[in-house]
């Protein structure tokens, strides 16, 4: 008896483990999704003379070889 009711505790924390699980990670990517597809939306909006880009500084690493 003790063993299966051993096996039925563990089978339900599993169950219960993976299905929180695919909450918070389904949660994460639907969040991201509608991120992303916000900010497609807002960079379609804008015209192309107010179009911010960033211009990033080149970057020289000098270092020895090893």
């Amino acid at each position: 008896m003790f063993t299966a009711t051993n096996n039925n505790t563990r089978l339900t924390a599993f169950t219960f483990a993976v299905l929180m699980t695919m909450i918070v990670h389904g949660s994460m990517l639907l969040t991201f999704h509608d991120a992303a597809n916000d900010a497609t939306l807002a960079q379609t909006t804008q015209t192309t003379q107010t179009r911010n880009v960033a211009v990033l500084d080149t970057v020289t690493i000098v270092g020895r070889r090893i």
